[in-house]
């Protein structure tokens, strides 16, 4: 069985990531494990530009109180907050590295074809680099987990 003690989760704050935090936040409670609550800004466009010490240190402001604000909502386990600044996805890899992650509970945008082609896709970078497993999030699919499952599936049926 797999022992979750840390849960990873990147958060870019958007809807689908609300609705995957509540499986992280599950999943967190059942094992006893923590939530590590992560967001990586990137303040650089698709073209390389100078951007000001002060503009960085807002936006990791404002990202750190957002993930504050999200922790303080968590009561049942530890939480934890980590800003960081660069590309999501090699952010979100390292990071599950230093900490020694034992899953990565993220949300998916659901996008495919040409917008996945020109965007790229987080999920699919973490997915791929990851150290750990891997738990995405479709939208639209968190209802089918809102069911309590039993942890214990060797249990004998009543």
């Amino acid at each position: 069985m797999l022992h979750i003690r840390t849960i990873l989760f990147p958060t870019d704050f958007s809807f689908e990531a609300d609705h995957a935090l509540e499986v992280a936040r599950s999943l967190a409670r059942d094992h006893q494990a923590r939530i590590v609550l992560m967001h990586a800004a990137t303040p650089v466009a698709a073209v390389e530009v100078y951007i000001d010490q002060a503009d960085i240190d807002a936006i990791r402001s404002q990202a750190r109180r957002q993930l504050e604000a999200i922790a303080a909502r968590i009561t049942e386990v530890p939480v934890e907050t980590d800003v960081l600044i660069g590309e999501p996805g090699r952010m979100i890899v390292e990071l599950a590295e230093k900490l020694s992650a034992d899953l990565v509970v993220m949300g998916t945008h659901g996008r495919g074809g040409v917008s996945r082609l020109l965007l790229g896709s987080v999920a699919d970078y973490v997915l791929r680099h990851a150290p750990c497993p891997v738990l995405t999030i479709k939208p639209g699919t968190e209802q089918h987990l809102r069911e309590e499952i039993p942890t214990d599936l060797t249990a004998a049926p009543a």
